[in-house]
């Protein structure tokens, strides 16, 4: 949701900008950017990035808490949101608006993720770069003042937040959850990361539950952004043009964050290197197209455990058009509308998603399983490798297009604070051999498998 709204708002930037006769629209290559990232430590648990680029016109500023999945994932989820709409400030959703339009139509955007065993949320804004004020005004520190004055400084009645908001934003969560849920894809990879790690917290929706969420109070809400201020790590992330007003913005940081108490709690995600044996669940529901999804843990003993090998395995596997589930199960086979892989690195596992008729399930799995033999065995091409690297590295060169990608790369690395360039990984893979992928697919083993059986025999396919 935040990099749509994001793109929306770059697009329309870029519009305003083109008729106010700021720029000539240009086509300027991602390759074409040259970009610096700056790392700090400025408080316990808080860190600061910056990001300057050449050639942005757009920028970018982020507040992201990372802090452990619990039975308290519906309250944190609803803070960011709650957040967006109101502060002392700017008590009215007019009022903010107001502000953000004077601000060259700036938008701000709540987001919610899951990076390992820990619960991402973060609050953004998007703007124009400083370069292109009218009246030279300081852009992006200006939106950064609102964005710590919406943190951290929310509307409170009587001493939490306002009933009616809250309600408005519970039902809000409860239908973007239940969206995912009516969407059946999203659904089984879901139920297939909640059977697998139903003891481990990766179990654990990133949203919570429907029912946590018509639970929650405005008292219970206004304890869990006060738990969340005090046991999160914390990052703040702005990413222009090579003109940031880096100092201003951290001492404006440290004007807003400093009166708060802070006791940051250690994250840590647990990693499960192999199976010991295979969980099978099968679910119905009324849809033509079945869901099949196989969880596979990979071996690893830590993110940094072998990863580009790993990583490229997984591409091979299943992450490309030239890829074994894609040539062979969807194709060859035609045992699949779609079938692909995916590795999870920051938990260590690895999906397959694959949409099928149900009566061809066992085709499936079995053809999938013997794609991932046949990289065991090392039957496949050097060509078939370097398609892989290819790819990868014109995904992860795609990450310096705008503020907002990579903004959001550098907050994927929050739970480590171990900030690489999207190069660094290119050059990882350069390196990695046919022999290295081989005994990276050695130590994969099949860990669940979860089927949504179709028990439509006509409709749309989900």
């Amino acid at each position: 949701m935040y990099g749509d709204i994001c793109m929306k708002n770059s697009k329309k930037l870029w519009k305003y900008l083109v008729k106010c006769g700021k720029i000539l629209p240009i086509n300027l290559r991602s390759d074409s950017l040259k970009y610096t990232f700056d790392f700090q430590q400025i408080g316990e648990a808080t860190e600061f990035c910056t990001v300057k680029a050449e050639g942005f016109k757009t920028a970018c500023a982020s507040v992201s808490f990372m802090i452990p999945l619990s039975d308290d994932a519906s309250v944190y989820a609803l803070v960011p949101n709650i957040l967006t709409r109101s502060s002392e400030k700017y008590p009215t959703v007019t009022l903010l608006e107001k502000k953000l339009a004077a601000l060259y139509g700036a938008e701000i955007a709540a987001d919610v993720s899951k990076i390992g065993e820990n619960q991402v949320l973060k609050l953004a804004v998007a703007s124009i770069d400083d370069r292109f004020a009218l009246h030279n005004e300081s852009i992006v520190t200006e939106c950064c003042r609102v964005l710590f004055e919406l943190i951290y400084n929310p509307k409170f009645v009587n001493g939490v937040f306002d009933a009616d908001e809250v309600e408005s934003e519970k039902r809000l969560l409860a239908e973007q959850l239940g969206a995912e849920m009516s969407d059946k894809r999203t659904y089984a990879k879901n139920r297939l990361e909640e059977i697998m790690c139903a003891d481990e917290l990766y179990g654990i929706n990133r949203l919570g539950t429907v029912e946590a969420i018509n639970a929650v109070t405005p008292e219970a809400l206004t304890e869990g952004y006060k738990k969340l201020l005090k046991n999160a790590k914390v990052l703040v992330s702005v990413s222009a043009n090579g003109n940031i007003e880096t100092e201003s913005i951290k001492a404006l940081f440290s004007e807003y964050a400093n009166g708060f108490e802070r006791a940051p709690i250690k994250n840590e995600t647990l990693y499960v290197e192999k199976a010991e044996d295979v969980t099978y669940v099968k679910e119905t529901a009324p849809v033509k197209q079945g869901k099949l999804v196989m969880g596979f843990r990979l071996g690893m003993k830590d993110r940094n455990d072998n990863y580009a090998a790993r990583r490229i395995m997984t591409d091979v596997f299943g992450g490309n058009p030239n890829s074994k589930l894609f040539k062979e199960v969807r194709e060859e086979m035609s045992l699949c509308y779609y079938c692909s892989a995916r590795m999870i690195r920051a938990k260590g596992i690895m999906f397959v998603q694959s949409g099928i008729e149900s009566f061809n399930e066992e085709k499936a799995k079995t053809a999938i399983l013997d794609q991932l033999e046949e990289i065991k065995k090392g039957n496949f091409t050097e060509e078939d490798l370097e398609a892989s690297k290819k790819a990868l590295e014109d995904a992860f060169k795609s990450v310096s297009d705008s503020p907002e990608a990579l903004d959001s790369w550098f907050t994927t690395q929050l739970e480590h604070s171990e900030y690489l360039y999207p190069e660094d990984y290119i050059n990882m893979f350069k390196k990695v051999t046919k022999e290295e992928v081989v005994e990276a697919a050695k130590e994969v083993t099949l860990d669940t498998v979860f089927m949504l059986e179709g028990t439509e025999e006509e409709g749309e396919d989900e």
